[in-house]
């Protein structure tokens, strides 16, 4: 039921390349931002709208503490993307709106390296057991998708979750917690990197992987 699940990302973001949204006047922004997952990865690359009803002056480059609903880029995503930044479609892994944002400002030095913090509520679309992982495909509203011009697009955010080799998660020298497919969950952790395909010498982003930090049964 794609109606009932969602994909929220909490994190610290770099906002640049700030432009009016197409058509939306310029209270509606949208911004490029990288978001730090580990050191041995590039960083997720996103085109997040925010809407400035407060008229904040947004700095060239910089810091914010952000919330925001997400969804896997798609081609044809209405991100009004500028032609010279040597940016291409093909370089963003996520769209989405930001639903609250906060500017890190001052002499204190900032760290932008902090794992983002994700929370997807969706159906178990399939399991593997001996792995420890279970994948969903979280529908989410998104702006830039709503009005994509292509109508063949799926807003939604798919990840693959994965329970960490640790004693919280072990029991009678077993993992436990992994669902059944089918299941209705809510699932929280930290966003650790991404699944990717080779597309004409392109890497085109599949899946995002979750270390799972905890589990809600819903139902079925």
């Amino acid at each position: 039921n794609s109606s009932a699940s969602s994909a929220t990302i909490t994190s610290i973001a770099v906002f640049e390349n700030g432009r009016p949204a197409e058509g939306h006047g310029t209270t509606n922004l949208i911004f490029d931002a990288q978001i730090y997952l580990r050191d041995d990865c590039p960083p997720l690359l996103a085109a997040l709208r925010y809407f400035n009803s407060e008229n904040h002056v947004f700095n060239e480059i910089g810091f914010y503490f952000i919330v925001a609903t997400v969804a896997k880029m798609e081609s044809g995503a209405r991100i009004a993307l500028q032609n010279n930044t040597g940016i291409d479609e093909t370089d963003y892994d996520v769209v989405g709106d930001v639903v609250m944002l906060i500017p890190i400002t001052g002499d204190t030095a900032v760290n932008p390296t902090i794992r983002p913090y994700i929370h997807v509520c969706g159906t178990v679309r399939s399991v593997d057991d001996l792995a420890g992982t279970f994948t969903i495909d979280a529908h989410q509203y998104v702006n830039a998708l709503k009005t994509a011009t292509n109508s063949n697009f799926n807003s939604m955010l798919p990840v693959e979750c994965s329970i960490p080799n640790t004693p919280r998660w072990h029991k009678n020298g077993k993992k436990f917690g992994i669902p059944h497919p089918n299941r209705y969950i809510s699932v929280t952790g930290f966003l650790t990197g991404r699944k990717t395909r080779k597309e004409r010498e392109v890497c085109i982003t599949e899946r995002f992987t979750l270390e799972v930090q905890s589990i809600v049964f819903l139902g079925r």
